[in-house]
């Protein structure tokens, strides 16, 4: 067998628990969320919608020069990968996510799955995940839990592949045996905070063969991780953040005043919030990082736009919304 061929079998997982049936019964997929801390959802996306978004990315990718013209798959056209990047800012800045989420059937999907209207939060991220010439020591490097980097805020990450994803491409993994009701993030080993290798199980980890038009919801407990991509082209995902209306929402909107003490924020519903800032404000900017709040402070002046995770008028952490 090809090394490859070990790599790639080497990244077989038992599959996700698939949920799609309950997709019928207004409140069941929540309830299963809320017990598995996860739902797999198959062909629960209009495609439409999805491909749209797919050609979002592939044109991004041509015009990078990563994939031929004309191409319909994200195959890789052999480019040097030396300084293709962590991020692909383009994507941000045309904020393609947003008529994704404002699209009727993507509207309809969440709004029976909440049983409210959805609340989109501005945190996004683009998963344009490059093929890997070998498969790294630690090939779940990426864990994390959701919430620990997002104020502990009780929100839904929705995971929305663009492609086919199999064994080769990788994708979603979920530690999704475990129920931990708290984080597993090293609070010793700033500014990152890494779960620790060897504090998952390795049987612990599903991942199932997705399909353009499947989610995978999941609460902020969870363990997950993107696998190493071994196949011959870009790995394409989205995710985005999304709670009911209804719920605690964190503030989103314009910075009026920013100083090492507080934090005064003209809110996205037109009122003017003020938040206490102390040591255990946590701080930071789109990769996780804890940063001083003096820094911060340097990058999101006052016009420009924050979220804030809050309790009882205190900023539990801050970030850029994107």
């Amino acid at each position: 067998m090809k090394a490859q061929e070990k790599a790639t079998e080497s990244l077989r997982h038992p599959p996700l628990r698939e949920s799609t049936a309950l997709l019928e019964n207004d409140g069941r997929v929540l309830d299963q969320l809320h017990k598995d801390f996860y739902v797999y959802l198959q062909n629960a996306l209009p495609l439409d919608a999805v491909k749209k978004l797919k050609q979002e990315f592939l044109d991004v990718l041509i015009g990078m020069g990563y994939v031929d013209p004309g191409a319909v798959e994200p195959v890789w056209n052999g480019k040097d990968l030396t300084d293709f990047p962590v991020k692909v800012e383009k994507l941000h800045d045309r904020r393609v996510w947003i008529p994704f989420v404002e699209d009727k059937g993507v509207y309809d999907v969440f709004r029976r799955i909440l049983g409210a209207e959805p609340f989109w939060l501005p945190i996004v991220e683009y998963r344009v995940t490059p093929p890997a010439t070998a498969l790294p020591q630690d090939p779940y490097i990426g864990r994390h839990q959701d919430g620990f980097y997002n104020g502990d805020l009780d929100c839904y990450t929705c995971w929305v592949p663009l492609m086919e994803i199999g064994a080769k491409e990788g994708g979603l993994a979920m530690a999704s045996t475990l129920r931990p009701e708290s984080y597993l993030h090293d609070t010793n080993d700033p500014p990152q905070y890494m779960i620790p290798s060897g504090a998952i199980p390795e049987d612990a980890w599903h991942r199932s063969h997705y399909h353009e038009g499947d989610l995978v919801m999941f609460n902020r407990w969870i363990p997950h991780s993107g696998l190493p991509n071994l196949s011959d082209r870009f790995r394409l995902s989205m995710d985005v953040r999304v709670m009911p209306v209804d719920g605690e929402l964190p503030i989103w909107g314009k910075v009026l005043e920013f100083t090492p003490d507080l934090i005064r924020v003209e809110n996205h519903d037109g009122r003017e919030v003020t938040l206490t800032i102390d040591a255990e404000t946590y701080c930071r900017w789109t990769a996780g990082r804890r940063m001083p709040t003096e820094e911060l402070i340097s990058l999101i002046p006052p016009g420009d736009y924050v979220l804030a995770f809050h309790e009882d008028g205190r900023a539990l952490m801050l970030r850029p919304p994107r």
